[in-house]
């Protein structure tokens, strides 16, 4: 996997002229709440999760580069199912 992600990076660069970079995380390491971001049942508050907090991070359109966040981990159906309602829900 990563010799595809660097080969299709570089490709990517010498193409358009872009620099690209990866951010990864593991999400079978962290809760789905700790992924997305949870509210506190005590206080009410919202707390952001890691994913999201990388999405606010690198989908930033000042960058002189693009982000890659890269989920590097073992595929999972629940947190992907997961993943595409956040997705589909924030467009």
């Amino acid at each position: 996997k990563s010799s595809i992600i660097k080969c299709l990076k570089e490709t990517l660069q010498e193409r358009h002229g872009i620099h690209y970079k990866d951010a990864r995380f593991n999400p079978k390491a962290i809760r789905a709440q700790e992924m997305y971001g949870e509210t506190d049942p005590l206080s009410g508050e919202w707390t952001t999760g890691v994913f999201a907090a990388m999405w606010a991070k690198y989908n930033n359109s000042n960058n002189s580069y693009n982000t890659w966040i890269i989920a590097d981990g073992p595929v999972d159906a629940i947190w992907i199912e997961d993943l595409n309602t956040v997705l589909d829900d924030n467009r």
